[in-house]
């Protein structure tokens, strides 16, 4: 017999549906979009500076710049979609990226490239008014399940992104620049026609910058507790989700000699992993068992994932972990659907300002983080600490994300 939460899950209405099938297209555009170039930036930065050491130095600059313009940019962006609509800024990021991957395209020296990054950062920080317009449109039961359709949306162009990046790069190596200009344009020209106005004129406000500066959107929190508790919730994924990926090839390396292309291998598999627990798992999950349970299971899953991926004794026993960190993708979902109701109509903007903030931030200092918590182990005198240490390190974290969430959901 179906329960009550069955038939409330049974299925989208079709004004739902047709809103998160627009707001993915836009999110499988972006991604893709931001992800073909990755295989060639690091060759044309090598290009200009003409020998990898520091090549490597440009190239680990441009990341944290840009997740600091990320950062920055994500409040005011979404402050801006709460006074002017989520279509105008979603439209506006599309025309600033598209005209920026030209710019990069064309770039004659590193500085242009720097110059590339910080307006990418700043173009790119859309992800507030795209979450928003999710709650704007899609009603609270149904919000996880959309919001996994978007993970899955950008899971599939940050999948195939790199590999045509790559064999884009063969032929030209600004080409991918130029692809990702005409796959922004083509979002900017998909969104003035498509995309509709989620959020009426009537529950607009106006925008200011006390509002809309980083520090103005976290004193959105101060004076929400329950949006603050499950923001911390979610940041204990935020945090320990970026372990693996900014380890990975040197772990791997270090304990089982994995070439390049075996991690690309596995990368293909655990984003595929992904991939189908946000497109086929989080909406049926939460259906079942609730925005609470999701969150729980995904933070407990993915730390006994990542014990396996410290204690597995070869290679070949490393990929068993892969299906249990595949099911960080309930965790989100959950949680921003949560996050959602936690606040006004008036405010989604500036709430999912404050997550992309604080999501671009943990993106910034987790990689530090656990990237030194591994040199340690493996350090000289070190005898003693296992060289998967960062990973036990990030299962902590994520059994204290699986108590809060138990607390606070």
């Amino acid at each position: 017999m179906a329960t009550a939460a069955d038939r409330k899950y049974r299925g989208m209405s079709p004004a739902s549906r047709r809103a998160v099938a627009l707001i993915a297209v836009v999110s499988l555009l972006n991604s893709m979009a931001s992800m073909i170039i990755v295989p060639v930036l690091p060759m044309l930065v090598k290009e200009f500076t003409g020998d990898t050491e520091h090549a490597a130095a440009y190239v680990s600059e441009f990341a944290a710049i840009f997740a600091i313009a990320q950062f920055l940019a994500a409040p005011v962006l979404g402050a801006l979609s709460d006074a002017f609509g989520r279509r105008r800024v979603i439209l506006i990021s599309a025309f600033g990226l598209a005209a920026d991957y030209l710019l990069m395209g064309f770039a004659p020296s590193v500085a242009w490239l720097l110059v590339g990054r910080i307006i990418a950062g700043i173009t790119s920080a859309s992800a507030p008014a795209v979450n928003a317009y999710i709650a704007d449109s899609i009603a609270p039961e149904e919000r996880a399940g959309a919001y996994g359709w978007i993970g899955a949306a950008f899971a599939v162009g940050f999948l195939a992104g790199p590999a045509i990046g790559g064999l884009l790069g063969n032929i030209d190596p600004r080409l991918p620049f130029w692809v990702s200009a005409g796959l922004c344009f083509t979002m900017a020209l998909y969104g003035a026609f498509l995309l509709p106005e989620s959020l009426p004129v009537e529950r607009r406000v106006r925008f200011t910058f006390a509002r809309a500066n980083i520090w103005g959107s976290f004193r959105l929190l101060g004076d929400n507790p329950r949006a603050r508790s499950l923001l911390l919730v979610l940041m204990m994924m935020m945090m320990a989700a970026t372990c693996l990926p900014a380890t990975l090839v040197l772990y791997t390396d270090y304990r089982f000699g994995w070439s390049s292309a075996t991690v690309g291998i596995y990368l293909t598999f655990a984003g595929a992993g992904h991939l189908l627990v946000q497109s086929l798992l989080v909406r049926r999950f939460v259906g079942r068992f609730g925005e609470r349970a999701a969150a729980v299971t995904g933070y407990a899953s993915v730390a006994l994932g990542f014990l396996i991926f410290a204690t597995a004794p070869r290679g070949a026993l490393f990929p068993i972990g892969t299906p249990f960190y595949a099911l960080a993708g309930l965790v989100t979902p959950a949680i921003q659907a949560r996050l959602t109701q936690a606040v006004a109509h008036d405010e989604q903007g500036r709430l999912q300002g404050t997550v992309a903030g604080a999501q671009a931030l943990a993106g910034l200092l987790a990689p530090i983080m656990f990237t030194q918590i591994f040199a340690f182990a493996i350090g000289p005198g070190q005898g003693w600490a296992p060289a998967g240490l960062h990973l036990y390190a990030a299962a902590a974290v994520l059994l204290c994300g699986a108590f809060l969430a138990w607390r606070k959901m």
